[in-house]
């Protein structure tokens, strides 16, 4: 065996090694089982505000397992948002074992390409935040979410920041 092989393998083997400490029965970490509350398709209700305008929004987030149950995809459509007919988005979702993270992959039609970033909670409610930039001045996304016990209804909050201030905020309530 080449030395080049020899570390691939080994490199193999400790990833293997290292989600496998907190792998359960079935293989998965629990932090992707536990993923499970986004599965289904959630109905929801809103407003947004961006600036002085306010409006009504409705939408439906369709969530489901990936073909491998190590992560989840999901499509969000809303209506309602200004200047949009409808705001679409694909998401895929998943856990990082190295950095005990979670990572939330959105492309939407308005452009925007994020990777929203949150520790893993303790209880019902999660927080990412993307960083980046927008027309060169520092952009940041925050998303919290409040999940009931059962998983059937959330309350969503999203807001955004452009140099510091609020520039939007989105937020409504959903139920599977």
């Amino acid at each position: 065996m080449s030395q080049r092989s020899h570390l691939i393998s080994t490199v193999l083997v400790a990833s293997i090694v290292a989600a496998a400490g907190t792998a359960r029965a079935d293989g998965t970490p629990k932090e992707v089982q536990d993923m499970s509350c986004l599965i289904g398709t959630w109905k929801l209700k809103g407003t947004v505000a961006m600036g002085a305008d306010k409006a009504n929004i409705q939408g439906t987030w369709k969530c489901g397992w990936l073909p491998s149950k190590w992560g989840v995809q999901c499509d969000f459509e809303v209506s309602g948002i200004p200047g949009m007919p409808l705001y679409q988005e694909r998401d895929l979702m998943g856990y990082e074992p190295g950095s005990k993270t979670y990572h939330w992959y959105a492309v939407t039609n308005a452009g925007e390409t994020h990777d929203h970033v949150a520790s893993v909670p303790t209880g019902n409610d999660i927080h990412f935040v993307y960083a980046g930039t927008m027309d060169g001045k520092p952009f940041k996304e925050v998303i919290d979410f409040h999940f009931a016990a059962d998983s059937k209804s959330l309350h969503a909050k999203s807001e955004t920041f452009v140099d510091g201030k609020s520039v939007s905020v989105l937020e409504g309530d959903g139920r599977k």
